[in-house]
């Protein structure tokens, strides 16, 4: 009996020691499992916060795009625009310009037609920059040389030479796209503006791309001289050699053959280079101080007055380009 009572006791001391020690581990663990719980909740709380803000990347994402490529942005929508060199909107017409399909003629609307001081007012406060003129075009429209798109660009160039914008400052951009010409065969959404940086090699360039003296036979009659496919072409030449280059001018010079004397021969050959001289600026609305007639008469033959076609060849007109 002794030896259960003892055994017993013994049974007893251990069980309490079983369960002290079970409620002991199991607090430290609740203990442990609250902390690893608040830990959690603290590394969201702060992962939540460290997250960007995605409508705010989106905002940043898009202006960057902006100013990065303007000229996506200005081919969209169905307005005018113009950009600056910063990517800022220097005006934006509702009412743009209207081209019809397989013409190269441009219409400005009323509300658009002080584009050209806007331009030119941007342009005078920022002298080294350059407009490029960007001109959409469809493959779908004639096949011409040049192309529509510079075709056009080219009255607006005109527009703008005019109101002060020097010829060199001015780019020709054409954009090949196609277009939705509505049932009257025009669209409204043709052109934009874009001021970059003055690009000095493209000027360099420009510069080295004054023509050589040139020499036409044109037809004179007693009302004056005759239009012709030469003189066409003459014009087109002079004019662009001129707008390209603002410090280069033109001598028209008269020659004939040695038919009558040398004086009535020095009036008849300044007389045919006046006549071609009024040709260019009234044609070409080229300043009148940038062309000068000019006569040599007889006194230069590039071939024998002997012959009738020798005659024909020394009857000539001179266009020197002087820098």
């Amino acid at each position: 009996m002794k030896n259960f009572v003892i055994a017993f006791c013994v049974f007893l001391v251990w069980s309490f020691f079983g369960l002290w020690l079970y409620y002991w581990l199991q607090e430290d663990n609740t203990h442990l499992q609250s902390s690893n719980i608040q830990l959690t909740n603290n590394q969201n709380i702060s992962d939540t916060l460290a997250l960007p803000n995605l409508s705010e990347i989106d905002g940043n994402n898009a202006k960057t795009n902006d100013t990065l490529n303007p000229i996506a942005d200005l081919m969209t929508g169905n307005s005018l625009r113009a950009l600056t060199t910063d990517g800022d909107i220097l005006f934006n017409y509702e009412e743009a310009f209207v081209i019809t399909k397989n013409s190269p003629l441009v219409f400005i609307p009323q509300e658009a037609k002080d584009f050209k001081y806007k331009l030119n007012n941007y342009f005078v406060e920022h002298p080294n920059t350059e407009l490029h003129i960007i001109s959409k075009y469809s493959a779908e429209e004639n096949t011409v040389s040049p192309n529509m798109g510079v075709q056009r660009a080219k009255q607006l160039k005109d527009i703008l030479v005019e109101i002060g914008i020097p010829s060199t400052h001015l780019v020709i951009k054409p954009h090949i796209t196609p277009i939705a010409f509505n049932a009257n065969e025009t669209y409204n959404n043709a052109f934009s503006f874009l001021f970059e940086p003055l690009n000095q090699a493209r000027l360099a360039a420009i510069k080295n791309e004054i023509p050589d003296t040139k020499v036409i036979y044109p037809r004179f009659s007693t009302s004056g001289i005759l239009n012709s496919p030469e003189l066409e072409k003459l014009l087109e030449e002079v004019k662009l050699a001129l707008d390209n280059n603002p410090n280069v001018s033109v001598e028209v010079i008269g020659h004939t053959d040695n038919v009558g004397n040398a004086q009535d021969n020095y009036h008849r050959g300044l007389e045919f280079s006046r006549q071609v001289r009024w040709y260019l600026v009234a044609k070409g609305r080229i300043s009148r101080h940038r062309i000068k007639a000019s006569s040599k008469g007889e006194s230069e033959a590039i071939a024998s007055n002997n012959t009738e076609k020798g005659r024909n060849l020394n009857q000539r007109i001179e266009i020197r380009f002087i820098e």
